[in-house]
């Protein structure tokens, strides 16, 4: 009697382990790997491309001086790129919202709606490739899939409004002109 109550509980004690180990691979599959967006650091970066629909801006360094390309003549707002750097490259991966495709619209992140973001590293290498969007259940976080990749992340902070195709958002607004002694 005694041995078969044992055997009992041993097979309710292997189910319970087998339950538990299925329920832990089921969850592994909604995890990520590394919770990073970026492998990449900013002193790393040697420029990145935002894309918006047909906007299209490109920040390019050339030793410790940022420039918007075709806009060399103004300075590039140091604040502006302090706040890519540190909240963009530094933003982590919350948990996977999607793998359907179907669905990139609605968290727009599909080529229509979403942001492009391409970072290149000092050796012009591709770094990363991402399509922001912006989560309108939540405004502290953003969307992110990266190019090419089914999965659709949940950001720990939003990062789409850092990802401006506008030059006046990266650029130091133009100097006012003088007044001549002649418009007095």
């Amino acid at each position: 009697m005694k041995s078969k109550s044992w055997r009992n509980i041993g097979i309710v004690l292997a189910a319970l382990v087998v339950i538990y180990l299925y329920t832990k691979l089921q969850e592994a599959r909604y995890t990520t790997p590394s919770d990073s967006v970026f492998d990449i650091q900013a002193d790393e970066v040697s420029r990145f491309v935002i894309q918006e629909g047909d906007q299209r801006l490109e920040l390019v360094r050339y030793d410790t001086l940022w420039v918007v390309t075709d806009h060399q003549e103004r300075k590039v707002r140091q604040w502006r790129l302090d706040g890519f750097f540190n909240t963009v490259l530094g933003v982590e991966r919350e948990s996977m919202i999607s793998e359907n495709p179907d669905k990139w619209t609605t968290y727009g992140v599909d080529d229509s709606t979403g942001r492009h973001l391409q970072v290149y590293d000092v050796g012009g290498a591709l770094a990363a490739d991402l399509v922001v969007g912006q989560s309108s259940a939540n405004w502290q976080s953003s969307y992110v899939r990266e190019e090419g990749q089914d999965k659709v992340y949940l950001t720990t902070r939003s990062i789409a409004h850092f990802l401006s195709t506008d030059t006046t958002y990266w650029l130091e607004p133009l100097p006012e002109p003088e007044e001549s002694e002649e418009d007095e």
